[in-house]
């Protein structure tokens, strides 16, 4: 009988829950006072209010820094208190789910025959491309599975956040490396988040790392070959070559108010970069994905969703599928690895984005893929205004949970705009940090 695992991170919507409702706002030692009476409190209002998840405004819940400014409109306070009710009674239920390894997780496509009764998948169509972005809706541009195609800046549609999906060179040599993050710069999206996929040989440390009794004299040659090329290059990885871009491993970064974790792992195949075996190995690395995510980004497809090949066999992951559709929840997943599997679907929640650039030929035939997400104004302008400031932080990790930045329209003694960084330190307690922006 296979063990069942549960997320072991600490929920940061939960934190936030905790800030927004709190009679001193910013206030730690308070909140940190009342959090036991607040958590009951909250379940209780949460077992009193029935609503569909899928009629609330998207983005409400991550964007609180303008929550005193909503609240302070009739119009939107009751939005506001539903979207915080709603998450209550989300993250209660979600973050006790357990998620076991299905017994077939061997057989994805024996799996999906079991439950494809049972998992709704439905064509979505895809927005046009020439779309005109509002100025109260964050644009988000997916590629992924390029393959060294260069990023054509004139056919790639303009957008808010590009979302990259892994596979964006051939190896993951360093010169090519170095070359898309010189397109990347060139490209006028305000932000560029990327994961690796199984084709970034030289991002996956334990894949160099693999010794000879472990691997087969060809795939050895490859691995010498790639440590040559780095050491060339004179660095250790070719992570550090991505300065024009967001890179996430296992991490999660807050932009427009709006969550994006990603991750680069898929199902073994062939022992490329970032391959784990099915069931378990890759079950922890899902379960290290928070609840309540708006928009996951994984080089793997779930099960059933964009993951069919040619020959009608399925090559998505089971335990991913079981992670979205029970816990995580987010509004977007977006992936590609399954060059065949291009295109939308919905399971009447979750919109899922095979958004591969390059078809089963290797050929760049598809187009990109585009999708907006509404925020309130004031906090996409300040993302807008302050990429340079939001960027210097990309680096920055907290060990258990995304950021939330919380715009206020206040300024401080210096007449100065002020952001507020809010998340989970490695203990219980939260922290509040200024962010002062020009």
């Amino acid at each position: 009988m296979p063990s069942c695992s549960f997320p072991t991170h600490y929920s940061t919507l939960s934190a936030f829950r905790m800030f927004s409702n709190s009679s001193n706002f910013f206030g730690i030692s308070s909140l940190l006072k009342d959090q036991a009476t607040l958590r009951d409190t909250e379940r209780q209002r949460a077992k009193r209010i029935s609503l569909r998840k899928e009629s609330l405004p998207v983005g409400l819940h991550v964007n609180s820094g303008v929550f005193r400014k909503l609240t302070a409109e009739p119009t939107l306070k009751s939005a506001v208190d539903l979207r915080l009710s709603s998450l209550s009674l989300q993250n209660d239920v979600h973050l006790d789910i357990a998620i076991c390894p299905h017994q077939y997780t061997a057989d994805p496509t024996l799996a999906w025959e079991m439950l494809k009764e049972k998992r709704p998948v439905k064509p979505v169509r895809q927005m046009k491309l020439d779309t005109p972005i509002k100025p109260d809706h964050v644009r988000f541009v997916c590629i992924g599975c390029t393959h060294g195609v260069k990023l054509d800046p004139s056919i790639l549609p303009l957008g808010d956040v590009l979302l990259v999906a892994g596979d964006f060179t051939t190896c993951g040599l360093p010169n090519e490396v170095h070359s898309f993050n010189k397109k990347l710069g060139q490209l006028k999206h305000a932000y560029k988040v990327v994961i690796a996929g199984n084709h970034e040989c030289t991002f996956d440390d334990s894949f160099l790392r693999a010794s000879n009794r472990e691997v087969e004299a060809k795939e050895m040659a490859l691995k010498q070959a790639l440590q040559a090329s780095l050491a060339s290059a004179k660095v250790t990885s070719s992570k550090s070559l991505l300065t024009n871009a967001i890179y996430l491993e296992d991490s999660v970064i807050e932009l427009f108010g709006i969550t994006i974790y990603g991750t680069p792992w898929q199902p073994r195949v062939d022992n490329w970069a970032f391959n784990l075996p099915r069931g378990q190995a890759l079950l922890d690395k899902w379960n290290n994905i928070p609840s309540g995510v708006d928009v996951l980004l994984t080089h793997s497809p779930p099960l059933g969703h964009g993951d069919q090949m040619a020959d009608g066999q399925r090559m998505g992951c089971v335990e991913l599928l079981n992670s979205v559709s029970k816990r995580i929840k987010p509004k977007y997943h977006v992936f590609s690895h399954i060059h065949e599997g291009y295109g939308c679907t919905s399971d009447g929640y979750t919109k899922f984005i095979n958004c591969c650039i390059c078809d089963e030929n290797l050929q760049p035939n598809n187009s990109p893929i585009i999708f907006d997400i509404p925020v309130h104004p004031h906090t996409k302008q300040f993302y807008l205004q302050n990429i340079k400031k939001v960027m210097k932080r990309k680096s920055r990790k907290t060990m258990m949970g995304p950021r939330i930045w919380l715009w206020t329209p206040s300024t401080d003694e210096d007449g100065l705009k002020v952001a507020t960084e809010v998340g989970p330190s490695s203990t219980t307690h939260c922290y509040v940090e200024k962010l002062q922006c020009s």
